[in-house]
């Protein structure tokens, strides 16, 4: 079922029939006129399927096109679109209970994207977010991660409160460390060990030791 040629003599229009095999885009579709072989016309973007009722176009050439499916069968239906398709609209709204799109690369552009909904989720094996400014605002925010590395040249924040749970070991490294408390300043642990190189300067109206 390559050519789309006819297999009985009928006349240039329009007729109806039931398609009885595919194959790619060749159909046998069985009509008043009896047997056609006919092709999926590119107009035909729901893919037909064995059971299903389609018009289809027999030219005075010998070629006969499916040009649309009149009536699907049941189940599930394709749309078969060109290697290259694009969608134009000035707006463009799609409203389904359920979407999933797969895609070996997916880009979504725009100047401005937003994701609305109750829950969004995103998960990857390599997540990469790039941009000049980044904005966050949340009442709750909760963050389970079993390593986190970050590599900022920079950063500024500005908290009413700030808490800190960590289970076993806080380690912080840096080339220099500067804290300024404008009321009090406490450190309370069962055993402290504070050492230094060089100096420790203790500087104070009132230095309690003990």
């Amino acid at each position: 079922m390559g050519y789309a040629l006819s297999l009985g003599l009928v006349e240039n229009g329009l007729v109806s029939g039931t398609v009885q095999a595919c194959e790619g885009d060749a159909l046998l579709v069985r009509g008043k006129t009896g047997l056609i072989r006919a092709e999926r016309a590119e107009g035909c973007l729901l893919a037909p399927r064995p059971g299903d009722s389609v018009l289809v176009a027999l030219l005075d050439s010998g070629e006969a096109w499916v040009l649309s499916v009149l009536r699907r069968r049941g189940g599930e239906a394709a749309l078969h679109l060109p290697d290259h398709t694009a969608l134009r609209a000035r707006e463009l709204e799609v409203q389904t209970e359920k979407a999933v799109f797969e895609a070996a690369s997916l880009m979504v552009r725009g100047q401005d994207v937003r994701l609305e909904g109750e829950r969004v989720e995103v998960r990857s094996r390599l997540l990469a977010l790039g941009g000049q400014i980044l904005l966050q605002g949340f009442a709750v925010m909760q963050t389970f991660a079993r390593r986190v590395g970050e590599s900022v040249s920079r950063r500024t924040g500005r908290y009413g409160s700030l808490m800190e749970n960590v289970d076993d070991l806080a380690e912080r490294k840096a080339g220099r460390v500067r804290m300024d408390s404008r009321t009090s300043y406490r450190v309370r642990s069962e055993t402290a060990d504070i050492r230094a190189k060089g100096q420790i300067d203790l500087d104070a109206e009132h230095i309690k030791v003990g």
